[in-house]
């Protein structure tokens, strides 16, 4: 059992590290509560583990030109401790001397002493060099962007083709950032006064959405989780732009509504509190495991009239809806800053795959939607191809669908010249989402 804040940080960046497959804030959830470490130990630990994860690009630059060997084929071990050690360098408030030495005494720790040595001798050495250093010797300008806000380069010159280089930047700043917290009072479990005096009597600073009044921004999440009014179901994590893409299915009761890409469920939630809990909903994803999660909010939030299926949206057989979300699988270029590992994850051939499979959900979950019904397909990428592009491919395939422009007055600076919702992460305050209504003819 890990005890040290450094050694519960070393075990998550060195699983995520052996095994990209497994989501570093699945790992590092699960090693915190384990741990016997206080609220303050806990935050320093995700600083560094969600720092070290998304600055890796930029870490493994200043590491490279001072190891001495082939970093590449470098135990995973090591290049572990030594990007821990030059983000503490580089990016916290933690001293040049306990940065190092302390992750010199962590390798030995973790039975890694042979190579205290070299760990020792390489963060000396970074230690006297500057990022300005390092970019001087790259004559490319998406290479030096790439290297200074820690992004894949295939991504940098995407964002370059169609952003001004202001907003790339101020993209890639909001991607290395700590991400807000969303939360969504459950309007079924408890009142807003009630919600608010809980707040309150934690301690939590809070704003409430001025778009949705159900949605709030608040300052140090941490006691939330362990509340009995967590596990009552008087609120869930969600962000507002989330939210607003349920808002756009305008659910009534007891219509019958289908959620094809339902995992983990939070979209799903929320059309059932926006019912009043008297839609009929089904909610469906191909995989068995994210399922789990979409059972353990309906029950922990007392969500009534929900069916659960196992079923691919792309080729099953679907039940007839009166409306239909799609919230289909996606590159996540919106949602960076919340999901610190993803940028590593994606290459820019994954886009040409995820169209194919977004094309197939949304053609055959089409034939199921009823006449004059209301499908709503949803991204949290930024990606063209798999937004407009994709749409306007596919609708002429799709027998009696027009899209619809979203008119509501609040959304408008949210709006794109075609009708659909199109936030900016940047620019909104919130994930990067897209969504556009398509309406099916009577």
């Amino acid at each position: 059992m890990a005890r040290s804040p450094r050694e519960v940080a070393y075990q998550a960046l060195l699983a995520n590290e052996k095994d990209p497959t497994q989501g570093i804030d699945d790992i590092l959830s699960k090693l915190l509560q384990q741990s016997e470490l206080n609220d303050q130990e806990k935050r320093w630990v995700m600083e560094l583990v969600y720092g070290t994860t998304r600055m890796k690009l930029q870490l493994d630059s200043f590491i490279i030109p001072v190891f001495k060997g082939r970093y590449k084929k470098a135990q995973h071990s090591i290049k572990t401790l030594l990007r821990m050690g030059t983000f503490q360098l580089k990016h916290m408030q933690t001293s040049e001397h306990a940065a190092i030495n302390e992750t010199v005494d962590l390798s030995k720790k973790v039975k890694q002493g042979r190579a205290s040595g070299l760990i020792n001798a390489v963060l000396r050495k970074i230690q006297k060099i500057e990022l300005k250093d390092i970019l001087h010797t790259s004559e490319s300008e998406i290479r030096k962007r790439s290297i200074r806000a820690s992004h894949p380069e295939w991504l940098i010159q995407k964002w370059m083709e169609r952003y001004t280089p202001e907003e790339v930047t101020a993209l890639c700043l909001h991607n290395n950032s700590v991400p807000q917290t969303w939360v969504r009072r459950n309007s079924l479990a408890v009142s807003r006064d009630d919600f608010e005096a809980f707040l309150k009597d934690l301690g939590i600073e809070f704003r409430r959405s001025e778009l949705l009044d159900v949605f709030y921004e608040i300052k140090g999440a941490g006691p939330l989780f362990s509340t009995r009014q967590f596990h009552d179901g008087w609120f869930s994590f969600q962000d507002l732009a989330a939210g607003i893409v349920a808002t756009l299915l305008e659910p009534n009761p007891q219509e019958d509504i289908l959620d094809a890409c339902s995992a983990p469920g939070g979209k799903m939630a929320f059309l059932a509190e926006l019912s009043g809990g008297q839609a009929r909903i089904t909610a469906c994803d191909a995989s068995n495991l994210r399922l789990v999660k979409v059972r353990e909010n309906i029950e922990r939030l007392q969500l009534k009239g929900i069916d659960v299926i196992t079923s691919d949206a792309g080729v099953a057989e679907l039940p007839e809806s009166d409306k239909i979300l799609l919230d289909v699988p996606c590159s996540g270029t919106g949602v960076l800053n919340r999901r610190p590992d993803a940028r590593w994850k994606r290459q820019e051939a994954d886009i040409r795959s995820l169209t194919s499979i977004q094309s197939d959900i949304l053609r055959n979950t089409w034939k199921y939607l009823r006449p004059g019904g209301l499908l709503v397909y949803a991204t949290c990428t930024l990606e063209p191809e798999e937004n407009w592009d994709l749409i306007n491919d596919v609708l002429e395939q799709l027998e009696g669908a027009r899209v619809e422009v979203i008119k509501d007055d609040l959304l408008k600076p949210y709006i794109d010249e075609k009708g659909a919702l199109s936030t900016l992460p940047w620019r909104d305050g919130m994930d990067g989402m897209f969504a556009v209504k398509i309406r099916k003819s009577l």
